[in-house]
C-alpha cells in the first residue's frame, strides 16, 4: 500500500492510540539529554537540552503521525537521534581541530557524516530490536480490552463475530468442513504480497466455532505455523448501545510481540476498525494504514528504481 497523508482525524487518533509509543520514545531523549547536561553542563548547557529533547519528541510525533505502522523504527529513530544531538558538542570540538580559515566547512562536514551515521546506525538499531522482539519462547497472557459501540449487542455480534461463510472488511471466512473447520483469510493492507507487490498481503488460518450464545462467541485459530489463538467476545447491553469485551490468548507471541502489542494498543485499533465499519465513519484504524517507513522513503529517494518497462527494456 502507498504512502497517504493522514487527515486530521487520522492523525488525532494515531497520537492518541500510540500513546504509550510516543511516551516512551519521548522518555528516551529526555532522559538521555539531561543526563549528559548533567555530566558535562559545559557542552551541553541545561536550556539546549531542553529544547534538544523538545525537537526530538517533535520529531516522534511527526514520525508516528506519517508512519504509524514502524514501531521499531520509531523506536530506533529515538535512539539514533538521540545520539545524535548528545553528540553535536563533541564534534563542534572536533571541527575546532581544524585551522581557523576551515572550522566552519570542517563542521559542515563533521554534521553531514554524523547525519549519514545516524541513519545507518537507525537501520542497524531497528534490525537489532527486531530480532530482540521476535526471539524467544511464547509466553502464553491473556489479552483484554474493553469498548462500547453505537448498537444493540445483536448488531455488534453480527459485526465482531467471526463465522463461517461470512465477509466483514478485510476479513473473509470460508464454508465450514464436517469437523466445523472454516478458512480464514485476512487483508493486510499495509503489507504488500512479495510475490505481487501492487496487492495486499493475505494471511490466512483455519477457525473453529467453540461456542456461541447470543452474549458470547469464542473462536479457536490455528495459525500457519501450527500454533492457536483463542479469542472471546462478550456482549453485553449499555448506556448509549453495547459493550464488547474481548480476550485474546495468542499462541506464538513471545515478550517483546506483547510489548509491541501493548505500545501499538493493537488489540483496541482491531475494534475501532470495526466500530467504524459499523458506525459508517471514515477509516481511522492503523490497521488500514499504510506500511511504509521513513527507510523504506529514503532507501526510495537515494536509490531510486527504474520504471517496469525501461528495467524490462
Amino acid at each position: 500500500m502507498q504512502f497517504a497523508w493522514p487527515t486530521a482525524e487520522q492523525a488525532m487518533y494515531r497520537i492518541q492510540r500510540l500513546r504509550r509509543l510516543i511516551v516512551l520514545c519521548v522518555a528516551i531523549p529526555v532522559v538521555g539529554l539531561m543526563l549528559a547536561s548533567f555530566v558535562d553542563p559545559a557542552s551541553l548547557p541545561a536550556d539546549r537540552a531542553t529544547l534538544a529533547a523538545l525537537a526530538v519528541a517533535a520529531l516522534v510525533v511527526g514520525h508516528v503521525v506519517l508512519f504509524p505502522n514502524v514501531t521499531l523504527e520509531t523506536l530506533a529513530l529515538s535512539l539514533a537521534v538521540t545520539g545524535l544531538v548528545v553528540s553535536v558538542p563533541w564534534i563542534k570540538a572536533v571541527a575546532l581541530w581544524a585551522p581557523a580559515a576551515h572550522q566552519d566547512a570542517a563542521l559542515v562536514i563533521l554534521i553531514t557524516f554524523a547525519v549519514a551515521a545516524t541513519g545507518v546506525a537507525m537501520a542497524l538499531l531497528q534490525i537489532a530490536l527486531s530480532a530482540m522482539a521476535y526471539a524467544g519462547p511464547a509466553l502464553r497472557l491473556r489479552l483484554k480490552t474493553r469498548l462500547t459501540v453505537p448498537c444493540s449487542p445483536a448488531v455488534a455480534r453480527r459485526q465482531c463475530a467471526l463465522v463461517p461463510a461470512t465477509r466483514r472488511g478485510r476479513v473473509i471466512a470460508g464454508e465450514a468442513d464436517e469437523d466445523g473447520f472454516f478458512d480464514v483469510a485476512v487483508a493486510a493492507v499495509q503489507h504488500a504480497d512479495p510475490q505481487h507487490p501492487d496487492r495486499p498481503m493475505i494471511v490466512k488460518a483455519d477457525a473453529k466455532v467453540l461456542e456461541s450464545t447470543e452474549t458470547q462467541h469464542d473462536v479457536m485459530l490455528v495459525l500457519q505455523n501450527g500454533s492457536v489463538t483463542v479469542t472471546s467476545h462478550q456482549f453485553a447491553a449499555a448506556a448509549g448501545g453495547c459493550t464488547v469485551s474481548v480476550a485474546d490468548m495468542p499462541g506464538d507471541f513471545t515478550a517483546g510481540m506483547h510489548a509491541i502489542f501493548w505500545l501499538t494498543d493493537q488489540q483496541s485499533d482491531n475494534r475501532v476498525e470495526m466500530t467504524d465499519i459499523i458506525t459508517g465513519q471514515e477509516a481511522r484504524a492503523n490497521g488500514l494504514a499504510h506500511g511504509v517507513s521513513l527507510l523504506s522513503v529514503a532507501g526510495a529517494l537515494l536509490s531510486p528504481r527504474a520504471p517496469l518497462a525501461k528495467r524490462a527494456k
